[in-house]
């Protein structure tokens, strides 16, 4: 049996999400998210729709560095993840405590069985 392991990082489409915005976010084009997702056209996404945004030979990690007046809560929304993941990704011992500069991992890619 071969398995063939891809290494993915997914986004959830937020309300007002454009494949340019998601492209630039992500360090993408979207000529590679339409690719990528099989997206039949490009100017058509929904909120909810799970997108693959990075591909990698390797595991790897999106970082963001936190600034004046962010939240957990806005920061997980942005990337298209929860707060309690972040919590858990980078060792946060209070949800409520980040501070401006503070480098933090937004989304971590995903082994998945081809």
């Amino acid at each position: 049996m071969t398995t063939q392991e891809s290494n993915l990082t997914f986004y959830t489409v937020k309300s007002g999400d454009t494949l340019t915005a998601i492209a630039a976010r992500f360090g993408t084009t979207v000529q590679q998210l339409v690719k990528w997702n099989k997206i039949p056209n490009p100017d058509v996404i929904k909120p909810g729709q799970r997108l693959v945004v990075a591909k990698a030979d390797s595991p790897h990690e999106t970082f963001y560095t936190v600034k004046s007046g962010d939240t957990l809560t806005a920061i997980a929304a942005r990337f298209g993840t929860t707060v309690e993941q972040l919590v858990k990704w980078n060792r946060i011992p209070n949800p409520d405590v980040i501070k401006p500069g503070q480098r933090l991992v937004v989304a971590k890619s995903e082994p998945m069985a081809a």
